[in-house]
Protein backbone atom coordinates (compact mmCIF):
# COMPACT_ATOMS: atom_id res chain seq x y z
CA UNK A 1 0.00 0.00 0.00
CA UNK A 2 1.06 3.43 -0.96
CA UNK A 3 0.72 6.66 1.23
CA UNK A 4 -0.42 9.59 -0.21
CA UNK A 5 1.34 12.83 0.95
CA UNK A 6 -0.44 14.10 3.50
CA UNK A 7 -2.20 10.74 4.83
CA UNK A 8 -2.39 9.59 8.24
CA UNK A 9 0.24 6.36 7.62
CA UNK A 10 3.21 9.42 6.23
CA UNK A 11 2.45 11.64 9.40
CA UNK A 12 2.51 9.45 12.18
CA UNK A 13 0.08 11.04 14.11
CA UNK A 14 -2.78 9.01 13.99
CA UNK A 15 -6.68 9.84 13.14
CA UNK A 16 -7.03 12.88 14.47
CA UNK A 17 -3.96 14.68 14.29
CA UNK A 18 -4.99 17.55 12.25
CA UNK A 19 -7.56 18.70 15.41
CA UNK A 20 -5.38 18.48 17.85
CA UNK A 21 -4.26 21.38 19.28
CA UNK A 22 -0.36 22.75 19.18
CA UNK A 23 0.80 23.13 22.82
CA UNK A 24 1.50 26.54 23.08
CA UNK A 25 -2.15 27.60 22.13
CA UNK A 26 -2.96 25.30 25.53
CA UNK A 27 -0.81 27.04 27.93
CA UNK A 28 -2.07 30.81 26.03
CA UNK A 29 -5.47 29.52 27.31
CA UNK A 30 -4.77 28.93 30.31
CA UNK A 31 -2.79 32.00 31.05
CA UNK A 32 -5.79 33.90 29.94
CA UNK A 33 -8.13 32.60 31.86
CA UNK A 34 -6.27 32.62 34.88
CA UNK A 35 -5.62 36.43 34.04
CA UNK A 36 -9.41 37.19 33.50
CA UNK A 37 -9.88 35.48 36.74
CA UNK A 38 -7.40 37.34 38.55
CA UNK A 39 -8.71 40.68 36.84
CA UNK A 40 -12.33 39.74 39.17
CA UNK A 41 -10.63 39.06 41.45
CA UNK A 42 -9.19 42.33 42.11
CA UNK A 43 -12.34 44.28 40.79
CA UNK A 44 -15.19 42.32 43.31
CA UNK A 45 -12.65 41.55 46.05
CA UNK A 46 -11.24 45.45 45.93
CA UNK A 47 -14.29 46.51 45.34
CA UNK A 48 -16.83 45.48 48.13
CA UNK A 49 -16.82 48.08 50.85
CA UNK A 50 -15.08 47.59 54.20
CA UNK A 51 -17.12 48.06 56.74
CA UNK A 52 -15.26 50.95 58.83
CA UNK A 53 -17.15 52.80 61.95
CA UNK A 54 -18.90 56.00 60.53
CA UNK A 55 -16.74 59.05 61.83
CA UNK A 56 -18.66 62.09 62.88
CA UNK A 57 -17.38 65.42 62.84
CA UNK A 58 -18.63 67.09 65.92
CA UNK A 59 -18.30 71.33 66.02
CA UNK A 60 -15.71 72.60 68.49
CA UNK A 61 -17.75 75.38 70.18
CA UNK A 62 -15.10 75.59 73.63
CA UNK A 63 -11.82 74.60 74.57
CA UNK A 64 -13.49 72.11 77.05
CA UNK A 65 -14.68 69.50 74.55
CA UNK A 66 -10.86 68.97 73.53
CA UNK A 67 -9.26 70.23 76.56
CA UNK A 68 -6.54 66.83 78.15
CA UNK A 69 -4.18 64.47 76.94
CA UNK A 70 -3.75 63.47 73.05
CA UNK A 71 -1.68 61.03 71.73
CA UNK A 72 -1.27 59.42 67.80
CA UNK A 73 1.57 59.22 65.15
CA UNK A 74 1.96 61.91 62.68
CA UNK A 75 1.96 60.79 59.02
CA UNK A 76 3.28 62.90 56.42
CA UNK A 77 1.83 64.42 53.72
CA UNK A 78 1.25 63.32 50.70
CA UNK A 79 2.48 59.74 51.06
CA UNK A 80 1.11 59.36 54.43
CA UNK A 81 3.94 57.68 55.69
CA UNK A 82 4.27 57.07 59.62
CA UNK A 83 6.44 60.11 60.77
CA UNK A 84 6.69 60.54 64.39
CA UNK A 85 4.69 60.19 67.73
CA UNK A 86 2.91 63.07 69.30
CA UNK A 87 1.67 63.63 72.16
CA UNK A 88 -0.27 67.25 72.70
CA UNK A 89 -1.93 68.36 76.33
CA UNK A 90 -4.70 71.35 75.51
CA UNK A 91 -6.23 72.88 78.29
CA UNK A 92 -9.19 74.64 78.99
CA UNK A 93 -8.26 78.25 78.37
CA UNK A 94 -6.79 77.19 75.14
CA UNK A 95 -3.38 76.75 75.99
CA UNK A 96 -1.22 73.85 74.22
CA UNK A 97 2.25 71.79 74.61
CA UNK A 98 3.22 68.98 72.28
CA UNK A 99 5.73 67.27 71.57
CA UNK A 100 6.48 64.97 68.62
CA UNK A 101 9.33 62.27 68.99
CA UNK A 102 10.40 61.53 65.28
CA UNK A 103 13.20 58.87 67.04
CA UNK A 104 15.99 60.78 65.46
CA UNK A 105 15.25 64.04 67.76
CA UNK A 106 12.42 65.90 69.32
CA UNK A 107 10.48 68.71 68.30
CA UNK A 108 8.57 70.89 71.29
CA UNK A 109 6.16 73.43 71.09
CA UNK A 110 3.75 75.89 72.90
CA UNK A 111 0.67 78.31 71.86
CA UNK A 112 -2.91 79.12 72.02
CA UNK A 113 -5.39 77.83 70.33
CA UNK A 114 -8.47 79.59 68.39
CA UNK A 115 -11.57 78.43 67.77
CA UNK A 116 -13.64 79.42 64.41
CA UNK A 117 -16.45 77.46 62.77
CA UNK A 118 -16.31 74.51 64.46
CA UNK A 119 -12.36 74.15 64.63
CA UNK A 120 -9.69 74.99 66.54
CA UNK A 121 -6.71 76.61 64.86
CA UNK A 122 -3.16 77.17 66.52
CA UNK A 123 0.59 78.36 65.86
CA UNK A 124 3.49 77.62 67.24
CA UNK A 125 7.56 78.80 66.32
CA UNK A 126 7.21 75.18 64.65
CA UNK A 127 4.62 76.17 62.47
CA UNK A 128 0.46 76.28 61.78
CA UNK A 129 -2.44 73.68 62.67
CA UNK A 130 -6.08 72.76 62.15
CA UNK A 131 -8.03 70.48 64.87
CA UNK A 132 -11.49 69.16 64.42
CA UNK A 133 -12.74 66.40 66.72
CA UNK A 134 -14.70 63.55 65.37
CA UNK A 135 -16.44 60.69 66.90
CA UNK A 136 -15.64 57.50 65.61
CA UNK A 137 -17.88 54.84 67.02
CA UNK A 138 -17.81 56.69 69.92
CA UNK A 139 -14.39 57.50 70.49
CA UNK A 140 -13.45 60.61 70.55
CA UNK A 141 -10.91 61.83 67.77
CA UNK A 142 -8.67 64.81 67.55
CA UNK A 143 -7.88 65.12 63.84
CA UNK A 144 -4.92 67.68 63.38
CA UNK A 145 -3.21 68.74 60.16
CA UNK A 146 -0.15 70.67 60.34
CA UNK A 147 2.01 72.77 58.28
CA UNK A 148 5.53 73.46 59.53
CA UNK A 149 7.86 76.01 58.86
CA UNK A 150 10.03 73.88 56.79
CA UNK A 151 7.22 73.42 54.43
CA UNK A 152 6.44 69.80 55.70
CA UNK A 153 2.80 68.94 55.98
CA UNK A 154 1.41 66.47 58.47
CA UNK A 155 -2.38 64.48 59.15
CA UNK A 156 -2.35 62.93 62.82
CA UNK A 157 -5.32 61.55 64.66
CA UNK A 158 -5.21 61.52 67.96
CA UNK A 159 -7.30 59.64 70.92
CA UNK A 160 -7.17 60.36 74.38
CA UNK A 161 -4.15 59.59 76.55
CA UNK A 162 -5.72 56.97 79.78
Amino acid sequence: MVADIGSEEDTGLGPNWRYRENPIVNVMKILTVCTLALCAAVVFGCGTRQTRPESKIVPITMFKQVAGKWEGLSKRMPDMRNHAQVIMIINENGHFNFISDRGSGVLLGTGMLTILNGQVSGSSSSGTGTMTLHDKAGTSVLVLEAALNDGHHYYVEMTRMK
